[in-house]
């Protein structure tokens, strides 16, 4: 297993825990997005800072996009997990992660040109699991 790979797995592990610990705190879910973003962004900050000359070499309109829609999901997701039990909690985070494991599954199939019978049946696996998971 190369460093990335790892790397992944530990971000996996975390992106996991994440809203587990949010869903315990019993904010609201606008306000419980605004706690989330201000923390990360004032953990990100210093480790942003060291890259500051990459600045004019970046494509915005990607980064932009990716803010106003990440934006839109955490808003979102924020919201189910205010409302979600304890119990029920852990569920609707693994319905979300499998969703959004087919995405850049998905997108990875157009961009490589490869749509091969194990890719569509992974994908319909992951679909399989999901309803198995949540029920």
């Amino acid at each position: 297993m190369d460093s990335l790979e790892f790397k992944s797995i530990i971000a996996g592990i975390l992106f996991g825990i994440w809203p587990l610990f949010i869903n315990r705190s019993g904010l609201t879910g606008n306000l419980a997005s605004f706690v989330f973003a201000s923390v990360v962004l004032l953990s990100v900050s210093p480790f942003a800072v060291s890259n500051l000359t990459q600045i004019g070499d970046s494509y915005w309109i990607w980064a932009v996009a990716a803010g106003v829609i990440g934006a839109a999901g955490l808003l979102l997701f924020n919201n189910v997990l205010s409302k979600a039990t304890p119990q029920s909690v852990g569920i609707l985070v693994v319905l979300m992660i499998i969703v959004q494991t087919v995405v850049p599954a998905i997108y990875q199939m157009i961009m490589g040109g490869e749509i091969s019978f194990a890719k569509l049946a992974g994908i319909l696996l992951a679909v399989v699991a999901t309803f198995l998971l949540v029920k």
